[in-house]
């Protein structure tokens, strides 16, 4: 296009209230009203919005404004890097955050995808430390109403999560292929594993094919917590005083100070079977009979934790910031936050500055010492 004669910019702002606007580039009057273009007022009360009135020209089809056309100018990477981390690494919504920075939610979230596609995780760096005791879990997340579920891995002492891996569902299949990438991903050798059984013991086998000379013990917690849920703790059960006893043997079982004592106390359960006759007492019968030695693992290692705790405090800090994101639009979207969310926890467990977090992770030719 030929450059715009100044006349007609200023011919374009010379117009009443009610009057045919002319279009600032061709000079005609084929031209109508189009919309409105949301803006912002800064008073000293703070920020005012307002509405700006737009124009369409059928001529030369450009839309304009009292304040004349062309393209907005872009917001600054650093300004947008920062409202990113702020949405991902605090508890804020996204419209929070875009209240805060003056924009709409929906950019926040194209910045968030565009600046995670950007970014190199492999600049990340990792503990000096590891210890050879790692915990993994499963988090729940959805895409349009449909639940997906990533896994991650965490090393127990340093806290440090150096793994995750979303998938469709939490099975068999997606347990194995993480943990392969656990095995060539951890720096040292993996002495024991702590977790939980998994979505239908989706947990257990993978271990067991992958690591057969680490130890795996079961999160005690998860298992004495679902002992509580299905086991019926009402005085109007028939087998009230029947499912007491259970109770007390399997956690005498598992709490004993040492394996002679816990084998005692198992000797003690499978002496008095068939004195449970309910259906639920036979299946935690059969469940610590062939699952003794994952729930007691720890007594053959003394640093073997015995909850998962780590990987449940991870997951727990993912479901709050989840939560508010109420779901996701696409797997892609998903996987721009994730891998996002993910590095910036790896940071906040590092223990680095807050402000320098944008130089570990876009910045990289910039990173400090």
């Amino acid at each position: 296009m030929n450059s715009v004669p100044t006349s007609y910019h200023e011919l374009s702002f010379c117009h009443e209230k009610n009057e045919k606007k002319r279009c600032p580039q061709c000079g005609g009057f084929q031209t109508k009203r189009k919309g409105f273009t949301p803006s912002l007022s800064q008073t000293s009360r703070g920020p005012v919005p307002r509405k700006l009135q737009r124009y369409y020209c059928h001529s030369c089809h450009i839309s304009f404004t009292s304040q004349g056309y062309g393209k907005r100018l872009r917001h600054p990477v650093p300004y947008q890097q920062e409202a990113v981390l702020d949405f991902v690494a605090s508890k804020s919504s996204s419209r929070e955050v875009a209240y805060r920075f003056g924009v709409t939610h929906c950019t926040i979230l194209q910045w968030t995808q565009t600046l995670s596609a950007q970014m190199d995780t492999q600049t990340i760096p990792s503990p000096e430390d590891w210890s050879g005791y790692i915990c993994f879990d499963g988090q729940e997340s959805t895409v349009m109403g449909k639940k997906r579920v990533i896994l991650i891995a965490t090393d127990t002492y340093t806290r440090f999560p150096f793994l995750y891996q979303s998938g469709i569902a939490e099975d068999h299949k997606l347990t194995l292929n993480f943990l392969s990438q656990v095995a060539d991903r951890y720096p040292v050798e993996i002495t024991g594993i702590t977790s939980d059984f998994g979505r239908g013991k989706c947990f257990v086998m993978p271990v067991a094919t992958l690591f057969p000379e680490a130890l795996h013990q079961i999160c005690l917690v998860h298992y004495q917590r679902y002992l509580w849920q299905k086991i019926p703790r009402t005085r109007r059960s028939k087998f009230f005083w029947r499912n007491t006893v259970l109770k007390e043997l399997i956690k005498r079982i598992l709490k004993a100070d040492t394996r002679e004592d816990s084998q005692y106390w198992l000797d003690v359960l499978l002496h008095f079977e068939p004195f449970f006759r309910a259906k639920y007492h036979r299946r935690f019968l059969r469940s610590v009979r062939r699952n003794y030695a994952r729930l007691t693992a720890y007594y053959d290692d003394d640093q073997l934790p015995t909850t998962n705790n780590v990987s449940e405090n991870c997951n727990r800090q993912l479901k709050r910031k989840l939560k508010n994101l109420d779901g996701f639009k696409s797997d892609q979207a998903r996987e721009y936050f994730i891998k996002l969310w993910f590095a910036c926890y790896q940071l906040k467990r590092l223990k680095i500055d807050r402000k320098q977090w944008r130089f570990y992770l876009w910045n990289n030719q910039n990173r400090p010492n």
